[in-house]
């Protein structure tokens, strides 16, 4: 059996219960291909980068899945006919990693990714340089 990623993006006015309830019709048609749901996450909504469906914003959901081909094409089937799911995408892997994805909540990674973030964002924005770190000689040589 092959290891998949599957992410698919809701409508963003589903309550909390009609998103459990998608979810467990997911799980519900994985197993009954033969597929194993291996880890859950949910991303929350989000804004999407265009209109899709004529909507701004969407429930993401993350899936890690065991199972065959048809699995995926089955589920592929099914997720294109439910109204509440906006769009979706299933991709292969090679393994699983057991660390959170990078796009999950804070809550799932724990208080290690929340560090790891917090470093990234301002290494991203220009916040904190290695080599400024710590040192106190921050003089600036005047090139005439």
């Amino acid at each position: 059996m092959a290891f998949y990623e599957s992410i698919y993006i809701l409508r963003a006015d589903l309550t909390t219960e009609q998103v459990e309830l998608v979810n467990k019709r997911f799980s519900d048609n994985v197993a009954a291909t033969g597929g194993k749901v291996v880890r859950t996450e949910l991303w929350g909504r989000r804004q999407l980068a265009y209109l899709v469906k004529k909507n701004v914003k969407g429930f993401y959901v993350f899936h890690i899945l065991e199972g065959e081909g048809s699995m995926v094409h089955d589920l592929e089937a099914k997720l294109g006919i439910d109204e509440d799911v906006l769009k979706f995408q299933h991709v292969r892997i090679e393994d699983v990693s057991d660390k959170a994805s990078p796009l999950a909540p804070c809550e799932e990674k724990g208080e290690e990714g929340k560090a790891e973030d917090a470093a990234d964002e301002l290494t991203t924005f220009g916040m904190a340089d290695d080599d400024d770190l710590g040192d106190d000689d921050d003089t600036v040589e005047a090139g005439i």
